[in-house]
């Protein structure tokens, strides 16, 4: 476990990976703070980029752009009462009202702040589940398959 940590470290924080992640954030927060145009909009249209990257590069790059346009989402949430990205339409309970009192930019300062902190508990708690949901899906067999089709 120690061992793909250092690995996913090591390829994370390479230069030119940083680079597309923090490009792939600034984009996604333009998709996400747009009304209309979305995450899933933003990774179709970026998709073609990471045909000739390696998997671990495309991959940062598309949940940067992932992450970039939920989080930006709450932009227009706060400014506009209109939710840039479906995740955002509890933002406008809050963070519209506290906009009409002057409060915008603490309420644009707490969404982003807790938008990170929600990312980075995200990303933890999927690194400890996602080798044990791997392990259940790697046991499905034809019942658990009929089964999941009959009930989607």
């Amino acid at each position: 476990m120690i061992e793909l940590l250092q690995q996913g470290f090591g390829a994370v924080f390479s230069p030119y990976v940083f680079v597309l992640i923090t490009l792939g954030v600034a984009v996604g927060i333009v998709f996400g703070a747009v009304p209309g145009l979305s995450a899933t909009m933003a990774i179709a249209l970026c998709l073609p980029l990471t045909y000739s990257m390696g998997p671990a590069t495309g991959l940062s790059l598309l949940v940067a752009l992932f992450v970039g346009a939920t989080s930006g989402g709450l932009i227009s949430a706060i400014l506009l009462n209109i939710p840039g990205t479906p995740a955002s339409i509890a933002t406008t309970f809050d963070g519209s009202p506290m906009m009409k009192k002057g409060l915008g930019v603490k309420a644009l300062g707490i969404g982003v702040v807790f938008s990170f902190l929600g990312t980075i508990f995200s990303i933890a708690a999927l690194m400890f589940i996602a080798p044990i949901l791997a392990d259940v899906a790697l046991s499905f067999g034809p019942h658990e398959y009929f089964s999941i089709a009959v009930f989607s």
